[in-house]
């Protein structure tokens, strides 16, 4: 029997009608989407129905579209004017019919829907076999890009839920879906009753192209951010899986976020990377820099101790110092906090470096990344003030300025998880609030030029994927809500600061190749002057495996082998020592 619901479609104004002879319906095949707030990947997708602008007055809703690939039905919305929060400050619901039987479910404008989605509530009712139930974001996999104010919206829901199943008793093939905001003056897309067709062909949508965890030139400078939630890496149960996790992305800095004891933290990391010697920022609040380069300097940016930074020696390696600014803002509905930081911070960093002032002394164009668990959840505005300059408060902290050494805006870096089309960074199963991305990344791209970068989710690794990491499934999960950013700064010898500013080294192990490999890889070595030289392999431990080679070397390049077949799946560590120069790099056997 069909729940019926006359007074609801009253309070909408609606009455229960037949199918409308204008159904809306079209043909579509699945379409690759990544759930991260960006839209190109949509350009390729057709409209299901474009509403007419002006029938709808505090929200006006634009263009519908509707794909899928092999574990998502996705929807797209947008608005002909303003900019709207999805997961608060709402009342627009997404009415479901995954049966394609209006003869079942919520009666709806000439849809039977099973699922009744309240966005701004963050749960929805399922009607099943003559009842209902409430669900909530985890029952949907119910992922939504931008988690921050905008015109337009990308949702994911899985296929394979029990509400697009019903209950397992069906697969999702086809239905219908109408977006509508509750009265007084909503907007119900489409005008027409019925609803948005849509049908899931059988067309397979390829998965994403797995990022390795690899750097893609050995060089590259690794930046890693990553809110650890509430002390985890010092509490006993979720410290081994920080361990394999850090171990895996092996950075060569560090940005930590929710810690409130450092006594233990620079040890914890030393030990975990037993072959390199590292460095500890002072703390600051919650928030804390490591590294693998001397630290020249830190201090704290804002009043709130909310963000801080830390100059570190590079001139190396970049042939400048590179900062690297941490921040944690504000949580949740402190909206008002989280601008007046961003606002703050605009204006310390605009006379740091337009006026040198600041806290320590930087040079012109010194390369900079800001990376953090900013919280972003609320107003685009805090976002671009970061991006672009756009101080609010101007009477108390200033004007506007582009926020770039050569007077432009700075990059805000949209990456994926490695092995999953999705862009969040937070994610709690037991939340209302659906996973969403809080960590950002924003980086100077007059300065710096773009690695590899990726989010890493272990619940989307394969075991053989885990196992040639040293990883296990629920890494990231039980670690922290927050999942681990990587930014690779890239030196690619080819293109960017290295180009210009080369830095001559007397050795240097070229990338062993393959990488990952099974079960050879071949090292080449490249010695400027002859010297004694040892070629060592590290477990992830850092015990001594093998020795591949000692003795002294000739100027020139020297090729070596190394055979995996008797050692076991993971992360490995070449170590060349030749007189007082010493340098490491990673290996993965991956059987």
């Amino acid at each position: 029997m069909p729940k019926t619901t006359q007074n609801i479609l009253s309070s909408w104004g609606l009455t229960r009608t037949a199918i409308s002879p204008f159904l809306i319906s079209f043909i579509m095949a699945g379409h690759p989407i990544t759930i991260d707030g960006q839209f190109q990947d949509w350009e390729n997708v057709p409209i299901a129905y474009s509403d007419i602008e002006g029938d709808g007055i505090s929200a006006d809703f634009a263009n519908i579209k509707v794909t899928y690939d092999m574990e998502f039905l996705f929807i797209y919305f947008s608005f002909h004017y303003g900019e709207f929060l999805m997961q608060d400050w709402n009342a627009f619901h997404l009415y479901i019919d995954a049966d394609n039987d209006s003869a079942t479910g919520l009666e709806f404008n000439g849809i039977g829907a099973e699922l009744d989605w309240t966005f701004g509530q963050r749960q929805g009712v399922f009607y099943f076999n003559g009842g209902s139930s409430d669900v909530w974001q985890n029952d949907l996999s119910l992922r939504i890009g931008p988690t921050i104010t905008s015109s337009e919206f990308e949702i994911a829901m899985a296929r394979n839920s029990d509400i697009m199943t019903l209950n397992g008793s069906q697969v999702l093939v086809e239905g219908r879906i109408i977006i509508a905001e509750a009265p007084p003056n909503s907007d119900v897309v489409p005008n027409e009753s019925g609803g948005i067709s849509f049908t899931i062909g059988e067309d397979a949508v390829p998965s994403p192209e797995p990022i390795s965890l690899v750097r893609r030139h050995e060089n590259d400078i690794r930046v890693l951010t990553y809110n650890t939630l509430w002390d985890g890496i010092l509490e006993a149960d979720r410290q081994p899986k920080f361990k394999r996790i850090i171990q895996a992305l092996d950075p060569d800095v560090i940005a930590l976020q929710e810690h409130t004891d450092w006594d233990q933290i620079d040890d914890i990391i030393q030990s975990w990377f037993p072959q390199e010697i590292w460095h500890a920022s002072w703390t600051y609040g919650d928030l804390v820099v490591l590294s693998r380069f001397p630290i020249l300097n830190d201090a704290n940016l804002i009043s709130s101790e909310r963000t801080m930074c830390a100059l570190l020696d590079t001139e190396e390696e970049l042939g400048k110092n590179l900062l690297v600014i941490n921040s944690h803002l504000s949580c949740c509905a402190n909206n008002d906090g989280r601008q007046q930081q961003v606002d703050e911070f605009a204006s310390v960093w605009r006379n740091w470096i337009t006026n040198s002032d600041g806290p320590f002394n930087l040079d012109f164009e010194t390369p900079f990344v800001h990376v953090g668990d900013f919280n972003f959840v609320g107003y685009r505005q805090q976002v671009e003030t970061l991006r672009i300059g756009d101080i609010v408060d101007e009477n108390e902290y200033g004007d506007d300025f582009p926020p770039d050494w050569d007077a432009s805006n700075i990059v805000d870096l949209f990456s994926r998880h490695t092995h999953k089309r999705m862009g969040y960074t937070w994610r709690s199963d037991g939340s209302s609030f659906n996973p969403g991305k809080l960590d950002y990344i924003f980086y100077s791209d007059a300065t710096i030029d773009t690695g590899k970068h990726y989010i890493l989710n272990t619940l989307a690794l394969d075991d053989e994927t885990l196992a040639g990491y040293g990883l296990e499934w629920d890494d990231t999960q039980e670690a922290s809500d927050h999942l681990p950013r990587v930014f690779d700064i890239s030196l690619d010898p080819s293109v960017g600061i290295i180009n210009e500013n080369p830095v001559p080294k007397k050795f240097a192990i070229v990338n062993n190749y393959p990488n990952p490999f099974n079960p050879t890889t071949t090292i080449n070595i490249t010695v400027e002057i002859r010297h004694a030289t040892s070629l060592n392999v590290y477990d992830i431990n850092g015990r001594l495996i093998d020795l591949v080679f000692q003795g002294e070397l000739e100027i020139g390049t020297h090729e070596f082998q190394w055979e995996g077949t008797n050692y076991s799946s993971g992360v490995y560590f070449i170590k060349m020592k030749s007189g007082d120069y010493v340098q490491t790099r990673k290996m993965i056997l991956l059987k």
